[in-house]
């Protein structure tokens, strides 16, 4: 610890909920319909290990989340659904913390102490039918507003006396405004054979984020920054299973996501191919599955991505992140008792979402 840039943060959520929700169907229609009442108190302080007093900063709301479906049968092939939803996205301590880190030789990297959370609104409207034998398809067009978009973006480093570090950006964590997303989603079940499954989805959506950055700099001038950006993103899902026997199969996935705008650039396109064999033996009880995850060979640009920001004037930062590819791994497991485990363990929010 060293006094001068050691730091403590602490971050305590107390939530209290409540949920209602009430369903039925009559004739044709399927419906279900539901709101949880939210409070949430939320306490972050943070201080400078050479500071006697903490910085406190406090939120909490007291909101209603609805949410609602409803489905018709149209036959006994084709369903078609409408839902509404409203969500929250809570913030992370990781987000919160503004004591900027030395990211690199380029970057300093801090978030915002007054980081807001995100609401999701989400409205659906979808139909599916089954083409038998395991086939089948569907479409779903859906609009998603945002409130509060969390976004990661870059401005100028400044020294304490103003001037300007024109070798070092700030990457900053913080509330850039609002998002809309229009968009559609289509996929299909083909099952050629008894054996043979196959998923083919396709996703297209137009992304907008507007808003607003303001940011306090080492100088302690606050700096406002407009937020404008469009684009249309697609992304494609492919799986495609063959069982040999009734215990062994192969699996071959393909994920892929176009270019993406964010509030300051964009982050290109991102893949991954993934193949997978899977044996059970000694009645089902041992499982031995061999997996070659994001397939290379030297001849593709897999799991590997290009994050670009910049602003017009002032900076251009462009960063290719290369992750590992062609990992194969054998994985054995061995079942002693084969009684489905009625365990119920609570997902935890902060273990899942904060490292």
């Amino acid at each position: 610890m060293v006094s001068e840039f050691s730091s403590d943060i602490e971050m305590k959520r107390t939530i209290h909920s409540g949920y209602l929700q009430l369903t039925g169907a009559k004739n044709k229609w399927d419906y279900a319909a539901g709101i949880r009442l939210e409070s949430m108190d939320r306490t972050y302080e943070e201080s400078l290990k050479s500071v006697a007093t903490a910085n406190i900063y406090k939120y909490d709301f007291f909101k209603l989340f609805p949410s609602a479906s409803v489905q018709y049968k149209v036959n006994d092939k084709t369903n078609l659904k409408a839902a509404y939803s409203k969500r929250l996205e809570r913030t992370t301590t990781f987000k919160m913390n503004s004591f900027a880190e030395r990211e690199h030789s380029e970057v300093f990297e801090q978030g915002d102490n007054t980081l807001l959370p995100e609401f999701i609104d989400l409205v659906e409207l979808g139909i599916t039918k089954n083409m038998g034998k395991g086939n089948s398809v569907y479409a779903t067009a859906y609009y998603r507003h945002v409130d509060n978009v969390i976004n990661r973006v870059n401005t100028l480093a400044y020294e304490p006396n103003g001037a300007v570090i024109d070798s070092i950006i700030n990457r900053v964590y913080s509330n850039v405004g609002k998002s809309n997303a229009v968009g559609l989603e289509i996929g299909a079940t083909i099952k050629p054979t008894k054996n043979w499954t196959n998923f083919v989805g396709f996703n297209i959506y137009n992304y907008a984020i507007a808003g607003a950055l303001n940011f306090n700099h080492r100088d302690g001038i606050e700096r406002t920054y407009t937020i404008d950006s469009k684009a249309t993103i697609y992304s494609v899902n492919l799986n495609s299973t063959y069982s040999f026997w009734q215990n062994a199969s192969v699996q071959l996935s393909f994920n892929y996501l176009s270019d993406r705008n964010t509030a300051m650039g964009e982050d290109s396109r991102f893949y991954a191919p993934n193949l997978t064999l899977k044996k059970s033996f000694l009645d089902n009880k041992l499982t031995a599955t061999l997996q070659w995850q994001n397939i290379d060979m030297g001849l593709l640009n897999t799991n590997e991505q290009r994050i670009t920001t910049s602003r017009p004037g002032q900076f251009y930062t462009t960063t290719n992140y290369v992750y590992e590819v062609d990992m194969v791994s054998l994985n054995l497991s061995y079942t002693f008792n084969a009684a489905k485990n009625k365990a119920k363990f609570i997902d935890s929010e902060f273990g899942k979402r904060e490292f």
